[in-house]
This record gives structure tokens, C-alpha cells and sequence, in this order.
């Protein structure tokens, strides 16, 4: 009676799991609600049996629909596995994601949503690390990493671990963007050459001012122009590489011999001030630089009266002076000017190689139902397809392969043909740049491009930046890995309190010192030993150790 008693209890159990869905599969979607067993390597279907996983996602004002968009419905036909998309409003993100992650009920993985990694994957461990899983579960990625020289080092934590994949996006030209764009068409009226050493240019730029170059009988020429907001809008970066190699950040931080260094309490940054400062004084470098903003610039730019402009400093020609708003002839007048040299026989063009990586684009909770399986599906964006499918939408929609003799912007065999162009309206054909981001050089440069294109046309404007680059300015980056801009630096909880309130001390004592040299009201003569003394009073030995303890910890083997 007692056997028979458990029997039917058992079968009572039993019948309950199977209708309830807890063996396999929920009756109504038949997903799987079991963890499934996932392939390994690059093989399709990730899993057999149809898995959910929920991912949370910022809202993309581009993207209509993330459940039924394109590319994710067919992806979920190709991997078997259902995103059930977690999105949060963009403007209140940051205090979502601390409500979700202080919550502990984590999704299945954050799909380009940052956070604190110090504090929640390495301190708190609530993410997984990826080191062992990647080999198995992300080959295309394990390939991206070897790929990319410093990337695994750019997205190591503190402990030493990778907690989250990156985005790459290998922008050619903005890897060398600290560039000036001179009027070639005042140089042509003036008999000049384009200028190549500081002295050459302090010349062109007076004779720019004192010899009407633009023949309206008025002295209303600026010879050279920069602003205080604006990508790469700062002159100081570009006339600086003339007497030391620089970086854009704000104690100009490199790293020489694996060793990190500051060139602000340099001999030669004093030099490069004295010149700055000589073109600022004789009014060649115009004095509201260092006041003004980028669309002032572009006013200058776009004045109507008379083009009154010679030279002007942006990471980009369109940023400041563009067709539709000065017309195609004054358009075509600026070209890239290649860096100067200097007194000293110093040249140099400033590489951000470092730029392209993008950490942070995509974490696995270690709740994760299935961290093997949410790993599989992040890596296929690391392929071509993967890349360009997610980017732009389905093969025969967004692309379509190159025909024969097509060639890139490299001159090279295309890779693709783009057949929906860029959209500037909100679409639900791909994912855009959400999440991963994987564009590396040759993705890039491997669109097919008509080799006939006008440069200074919008659809040109991509090869005429890439070949201004190439070929004004990668011949000055640095030939050794010896000497290079700061790489990213991830720091322990401790050091960061203890370089807090010395980072933003430093800062703003160089922004207001460097502004004053150049002024005038500091004396380069006078008050450089002070300055220089008051940096170590600040506490810049201090805040150099503490980088260089950071730096090797990611990036010295």
C-alpha cells in the first residue's frame, strides 16, 4: 500500500515536470528552458534545440525594433538561439544599469552596456572572466585579439583576467587626425610652396596676413585658426610635434622604452611654447583660438563676404568648412598640410593606435543560463559576414559581393558592394554599430569605391581623407613601437583614489599654465622653473609611478 502510495505520487511529479515544461520544452514557443549543449568552434546551429537568452541593450533612437529586426530574426534561424532584448530608455541608462546590477537578477548578457568593471566583475566577480572560454567558444575572436597588437592588453583587468569583449573599429584617418588644412589657393596667389619646417610656415602664415592674398584690398585675413572645443581643434598638438612627439591628453602622456612619461616639464615643450607663442604675439595665430568654439571656427570658415581664412587645425576638412555651406569652389581651396619640422630636425605625426578599441561591448553575468552558448553568439561578429551582416543588413539587402574588378579604397580587391547606403533615418534592417562593433582596416577600406571618384565629393570624402593621411602623415609616425602615445589604462580601486584629486589638480594647472606661456602673462624665461616645480608640488611623481604601475600590469610581459 505504502509502494503503491509513492508510485503515485511519483507519476503525479513527473506528469506535472512534463506539462509544465521542465523536461524540454515550453509547449507554447518550443524553447528550450533546459541548459542546451553547445558547439564548439565556428559550427551552426550554435545549439540544437532552440535556446532563449536575454540580453540587455540601450535604446538606439536608429533601431525600430530589436525583436524584429532583420538581422536578428535571421541570426536566431542560424544559431538557434532567441534574444529576448532587455532595451532601457538612453537617457536614464546609467541609473538603470545600476539598478539592474545592484538588483542581482542579471540577464544572460549586456550587449554594449558599460559599467564599473573594477567594481562589479573583478571585486564583486559577478561576471564571468572569458580566458578559458575563449578558445572553445570564441575563435574568431581569439584571432582578433592575436590580430591586433595591444588589444589583449587594452581589455585585461586589474587581476589580470578579460571579463569583456571589445569593439574595433580601425578608422584610418582618425588614427591620425591632429592635422592642419592650409588655403592652397592663397599659397598658388602668393607664389608660395606649401611650407614644410616651423620657419617655412611662420613665413607663409605672414606673409598670409600682410600680402591680401584673398584681393579685396582689406587686412581681414587670419592666417591660421584653431578652437578650444571640436575634434582635434587644439593647434598646440600639431605645432608641438615640430620639437617633441605628443599626445592629445591632458599631461601630453607617452610612453618611452616601455617607460611612462609627461612632456609638459620638458626643455623641448618649453621650445615648442616659444614658438607658439611667437605666432600668437604677431597675430599669425589668431588670439581667440583659445577662447572660442568650433562653430566659430566654422563661421570664420564660412564667411560670406570674402574667404579671410589661411589655415585652420581639425582632425577633418568637413568639420569646419564644408560644400553646402561655402560652395564647391572655396571647398576645394584647403588640403591637408604634412607635420612641420622642426629646429631640431624633429617630425612627427601623432598615431593614436590605440583609439580603434573599444572595450566594454559585451559581458556575461555569471548567472548566465548559458554563458557557452551567449559566447558563441557574440563571436560570429567578428567575422566578415558576421560584421557586415550585423552592420548593414542581409546579404542581397545591405551587400552584395564586389563584381569583378571592383577595387577598395586601398586600391585593392573590394571585399563588398554596398547596396543600402548610409541611412540617416531609423531603420530595422541591421543593428547598426550597437553592441560589437568589429570594422577593422581591410572591412573598411574593402567597400567598393569608384576609383574614378572626385576626392572632394561626399561619396570621394572617405579616400580623400585616407590618402591625405597616407600620404602626408603616416610617413612621420613614429618607426618604433619604443616610443608611442598611452595606451588605456585600467586602474585598481586604490590607485584610482589615490590619483583622483592630483589627475584634476595637474590638468588644470597645465590647461591655464600652457595658455598663459603662450599669452604672454606667464614669462617663459622668467616663471618656467616655478612651473615646473609646482607640478612636483602638486604631485606629478606620484600620478607617473602610478601610471607606470598600471602600464605594466597590462602591457609589459
Amino acid at each position: 500500500m505504502k509502494k503503491k502510495f509513492h508510485l503515485t505520487v511519483l507519476c503525479v511529479i513527473v506528469l506535472a515536470m512534463i506539462t509544465s515544461g521542465c523536461f524540454s520544452k515550453n509547449a507554447s514557443s518550443g524553447v528550450t528552458e533546459e541548459r542546451e549543449e553547445v558547439a564548439e568552434g565556428e559550427t551552426f546551429p550554435i545549439v540544437q534545440n532552440k535556446t532563449k537568452l536575454k540580453f540587455l541593450v540601450i535604446q538606439d533612437p536608429m533601431i525600430i525594433d530589436y525583436k524584429n529586426n532583420d538581422f536578428v530574426k535571421w541570426y536566431e534561424e542560424k544559431t538557434n538561439i532567441e534574444i529576448e532584448w532587455d532595451v532601457i530608455p538612453s537617457d536614464s541608462a546609467t541609473e538603470k544599469v545600476n539598478l539592474i546590477l545592484n538588483s542581482g537578477e542579471l540577464p544572460d548578457a549586456f550587449f554594449g552596456v558599460t559599467f564599473n568593471e573594477e567594481q562589479y566583475a573583478v571585486s564583486q566577480q559577478m561576471f564571468l572572466p572569458l580566458d578559458d572560454m575563449i578558445p572553445k567558444y570564441a575563435p574568431n575572436f581569439e584571432k582578433v585579439m592575436q590580430k591586433h597588437d595591444g588589444l589583449r592588453g587594452i581589455i585585461t583587468a586589474t587581476d589580470g583576467k578579460i571579463y569583456g569583449l571589445p569593439s574595433w573599429n580601425d578608422c584610418y584617418h582618425c588614427s591620425m587626425s591632429k592635422k592642419v588644412w592650409i588655403n592652397k589657393h592663397w599659397l598658388e596667389e602668393l607664389g608660395l610652396e606649401e611650407p614644410k619646417t616651423t620657419e617655412e610656415f611662420y613665413q607663409v602664415l605672414k606673409a598670409f596676413k600682410e600680402k591680401d592674398p584673398n584681393g579685396n584690398g582689406k587686412a581681414d585675413e587670419i592666417p591660421f585658426a584653431g578652437a578650444t572645443s571640436g575634434w582635434n581643434t587644439d593647434p598646440n598638438i600639431f605645432l608641438m610635434n615640430a620639437f617633441t612627439y605628443t599626445n592629445s591628453d591632458d599631461l601630453k602622456l607617452i610612453v618611452k622604452d616601455n617607460k611612462v612619461e609627461t612632456i609638459v616639464n620638458t626643455p623641448e615643450y618649453r621650445d615648442g611654447l616659444k614658438y607658439i607663442q611667437r605666432l600668437y604675439k604677431e597675430g599669425l595665430l589668431y588670439n581667440p583660438s583659445y577662447t572660442q568654439n568650433n562653430d566659430q571656427l566654422r563661421q570664420l570658415a564660412a564667411n560670406p563676404d570674402a574667404e579671410i581664412l589661411g589655415a585652420f587645425v581639425s582632425g577633418a576638412n568637413v568639420n569646419i568648412i564644408d560644400e553646402a555651406s561655402v560652395g564647391p569652389e572655396r571647398y576645394r581651396h584647403y588640403v591637408a598640410l604634412a607635420p612641420l619640422e622642426g629646429p631640431n630636425g624633429v617630425r612627427y605625426a601623432t598615431h593614436s593606435k590605440y583609439d580603434a578599441a573599444i572595450p566594454g561591448s559585451f559581458y556575461i553575468p555569471a548567472t548566465s543560463k548559458n554563458p557557452e552558448a551567449a559566447l558563441r553568439w557574440a563571436d560570429y561578429i567578428y567575422t566578415f559576414e558576421g560584421a557586415i551582416t550585423k552592420k548593414v543588413g542581409l546579404k542581397g539587402v545591405g551587400w552584395e559581393d564586389p563584381k569583378p574588378g571592383d577595387v577598395g579604397l586601398n586600391g585593392q580587391p573590394a571585399l563588398s558592394q554596398r547596396i543600402i547606403p548610409y541611412v540617416e533615418e531609423p531603420q530595422n534592417h541591421s543593428l547598426m554599430q550597437i553592441g560589437i562593433n568589429y570594422a577593422p582596416e581591410e572591412f573598411r577600406f574593402g567597400e567598393a569605391v569608384d576609383p574614378n571618384v572626385d576626392p572632394f565629393s561626399a561619396e570621394g570624402l572617405e579616400l580623400m581623407l585616407r590618402d591625405e593621411t597616407k600620404n602626408k602623415y603616416e610617413p612621420y609616425v613614429p618607426k618604433t613601437d619604443a616610443l608611442s602615445v598611452l595606451p588605456p589604462i585600467k586602474f585598481k580601486d586604490e590607485e584610482s583614489q589615490q590619483i583622483q584629486t592630483i589627475s584634476v589638480e595637474l590638468a588644470n594647472y597645465v590647461k591655464e599654465s600652457t595658455v598663459r606661456f603662450i599669452t604672454g602673462d606667464l614669462n617663459l624665461d622668467i616663471d618656467w622653473d616655478k612651473y615646473v616645480e609646482s607640478l612636483d608640488k602638486i604631485g606629478l611623481k606620484l600620478y607617473l609611478e602610478t601610471y607606470q604601475q598600471g602600464y605594466d600590469r597590462q602591457y609589459k610581459e
